[in-house]
């Protein structure tokens, strides 16, 4: 049986789409994971995936001086990767970036590497590591078209998705409102956690409201009509049970938002960013898919007039939704294993 390292962490947008592949081809190939010491290992001892730690380093976009050591800390973190490469004697690397996915690419040696860029433009580690790819795979048309031999498959998303059933009792909401949920983030988000605490009173004249905080990050207190909770693990769920979700803009999120047909209201992450949340929302925005709303301008009253507003015209934004297949997921998976078809034959 083949083997494939799947790579990438720091946040679940690295993180679920390797899962979403690793659901798809493990029951033809040996999936393992590699990645550092964040919410990958713990989603991955959930699902029985075997995982192995790699050391990592972090360029701190808030910090420039802390960088200063980046390159030395990176020597070692490669030299990890290469250890740990050496023992599983993978037949092909699929690498979703983020910080914990580079030193794996860069330990590869004579292991073909696929890579997959969810947002609208490149990142810094499909960047550096595009000499070593093989194949370059893009969630946007707008992004391949940016890079030498990428191509443009859409995103990589869970089928199960697709299968989620309505359950407001599981958040204890037992009401007749349209349920509105706000996604701080895999690890949270201050901003918006807080401005929707400030507004609680108004959205909950109109709405039931589930609270994903982010671990260890606090919401409000829970009440009729709310629930906080840190971390979602059954997605489908919260999915079906949604009416309208309020999100910051991942591209993987707005991608299954769109491909599952929920009104969206989008808060890009503006501040430490290089600036793809903004760029994937304001994708989705100028097709009518979604709304955006910029941080700056968020409040306890302008956040619940947008998200009625957007409630009140979702008939129009499903509609435009209905007319895009973000899913990626199936064309990834085929070539995956037409690589390793190709290595077979070899």
């Amino acid at each position: 049986m083949k083997t494939i390292v799947f790579a990438g962490g720091g946040t679940a947008g690295h993180v679920i789409p390797n899962l979403a592949l690793i659901g798809a081809l493990k029951h033809k190939y040996n999936c393992v994971y590699v990645g550092g010491d964040g919410m990958e290992r713990s989603l991955c001892d959930a699902r029985g995936i075997p995982f192995y730690e790699i050391e990592t380093v972090k360029l701190r976009r808030d910090k420039k001086l802390g960088n200063i050591a980046v390159p030395f800390k990176l020597i070692s973190c490669v030299k990890s990767a290469k250890r740990v490469l050496e023992k599983i004697k993978p037949d092909l690397i699929f690498s979703k970036g983020g910080f914990a996915a580079l030193p794996v690419v860069l330990a590869a040696k004579r292991v073909p590497v696929i890579s997959h860029e969810s947002d609208f433009s490149p990142g810094l580690t499909t960047k550096l590591t595009k000499r070593k790819s093989k194949r370059i795979l893009c969630s946007f048309s707008d992004c391949a078209n940016t890079i030498k031999r990428a191509e443009h498959c859409g995103a990589p998303l869970d089928p199960a998705l697709y299968n989620g059933h309505r359950d407001k009792s599981a958040y204890g909401l037992n009401g007749n409102k349209p349920v509105l949920t706000v996604i701080g983030g895999s690890s949270g988000a201050a901003a918006l956690n807080a401005c929707t605490v400030d507004a609680l009173p108004t959205l909950l004249k109109t709405f039931d409201v589930i609270h994903v905080t982010g671990k260890n990050k606090s919401g409000g207190q829970k009440q009729t009509g709310y629930c906080p909770v840190e971390f979602e693990t059954d997605m489908p769920k919260l999915y079906a049970t949604s009416d309208l979700i309020v999100t910051r803009a991942g591209a993987n999120a707005l991608a299954e938002c769109v491909a599952l047909r929920i009104p969206t209201l989008a808060v890009p992450l503006e501040k430490a960013s290089r600036g793809d949340q903004v760029q994937n929302a304001r994708y989705f925005e100028d097709l009518g898919a979604i709304k955006v709303m910029r941080e700056c301008d968020m409040t306890g009253s302008t956040l619940p007039a947008a998200a009625l507003g957007l409630y009140n015209g979702k008939s129009k934004y499903i509609a435009t939704m209905s007319t895009m297949q973000p899913d990626g997921t199936t064309r990834i998976c085929e070539i995956i294993e037409s690589e390793l078809k190709e290595i077979a034959g070899s």
